[in-house]
């Protein structure tokens, strides 16, 4: 069988999208699968079929207020340019007609369900939760999203979600507070991972920065502050951080999680990817979230399962990352609570469960 994986291209080089489709990969590998990617080149997947896509040229200023639908995020993006898109949909299609694909995943690339639809091909879709929530949003973030259906020959849309009747959805995660509208027949899973997880012999603490909004140099110095010269080793997978030790602080690639494991706390900023992988390793989360939606809505999740604490990114100093992590650490229920969560997710399967669908 064919496979081709369709990334989200608004963070490419180590956002959620990406790490999902690198587990994809390996899943379809290990099945003796033929897969080919198209993507940001900034993706840097390798040995494997690469297809270029374009980038998307996001707004100079990024709104995140609280309640973020989608639709805002991807349109601050650059997501839903319409020419972006035409680019991208023609991307897809060179990429389709070229490798010939059985079967397509996307990942928050609405030109790939265009493409997928246009060339016949069947797709699945990689979703989540809030984006099936009704809130409120500017009427013309839609603009260029349905300029471009149009001139696709599509219908328009009200809202993004809205495209997901064209595709097979599936979502991952515990189930108990994830919710769907069931006309989209969504499949769900525990994990976007594969068991057994690689196991980190002696991290205390792992730390994972992958959409942050604030500048690698922030977030270092935060870093540095907090935890610089503790009586034990932190691993740090930060975007455009410069890898190498300092002390006891482990500098790591940014788009493998393979300390967070056997830590015993793991901090990060609430992607779909990293939060539900902490979930799958039972280990208690910071969650540093802006207000995009999926990282206020991990934050919110997290809040509900007693799995950990989340702070907002603009409140973000060391003072109080380092005694929010010191109020997890201190208090035993985190813990027992993230065991509880990693038996649930267990029991809903992990990524392996997908090839049934195909």
């Amino acid at each position: 069988m064919k496979i081709l994986i369709v990334p989200s291209a608004c963070i490419p080089d180590c956002g959620s999208a990406v790490m999902i489709a690198r587990n994809l990969t390996a899943l379809f590998h290990l099945q003796g699968y033929e897969v080919a990617i198209c993507a940001d080149k900034k993706s840097r997947f390798s040995d494997i079929a690469f297809y270029e896509a374009p980038s998307p040229i996001p707004s100079r200023r990024i709104r995140n207020r609280y309640g973020t639908t989608p639709e805002e995020y991807f349109e601050d993006h650059g997501a839903f340019s319409s020419t972006y898109l035409m680019r991208d949909s023609k991307a897809i299609t060179n990429a389709i007609q070229s490798f010939h694909p059985d079967r397509i995943f996307e990942i928050e690339r609405p030109a790939a369900i265009v493409a997928a639809v246009q060339e016949k091909t069947p797709i699945f879709s990689i979703v989540s939760p809030p984006a099936f929530r009704n809130r409120e949003f500017r009427v013309s973030s839609l603009n260029g999203l349905n300029e471009f259906l149009t001139k696709s020959g599509m219908e328009q849309v009200l809202r993004f979600r809205e495209l997901y009747r064209f595709s097979s959805c599936i979502a991952f995660g515990p189930s108990d507070y994830q919710s769907f509208p069931p006309e989209y027949k969504v499949s769900q899973f525990g994990m976007s991972c594969i068991e057994p997880l690689p196991q980190a012999a002696d991290s205390k603490l792992s730390i994972v920065i992958s959409e942050s909004g604030l500048s690698a140099r922030k977030n270092r110095q935060i870093v540095e502050a907090a935890f610089l010269g503790a009586p034990y080793e932190v691993y740090i997978h930060g975007r455009r951080m410069k890898q190498g030790r300092q002390g006891n602080l482990h500098f790591l690639q940014p788009s493998r999680h393979t300390s967070v494991n056997g830590s015993r706390i793991c901090i990060h900023d609430g992607s779909d990817a990293i939060t539900q992988y902490c979930y799958a390793c039972g280990v208690p989360q910071v969650i540093v979230h802006d207000n995009s939606w999926q990282r206020s809505w991990n934050a919110a999740g997290l809040r509900r399962t007693g799995a950990g604490l989340a702070l907002e990114e603009r409140q973000l100093s060391m003072e109080h990352l380092y005694e929010t992590f010191r109020m997890v650490a201190a208090d035993d229920s985190f813990a027992e609570n993230a065991q509880h969560y990693k038996q649930i997710v267990q029991e809903e399967q992990d990524l392996t469960a997908i090839i049934d669908l195909l």
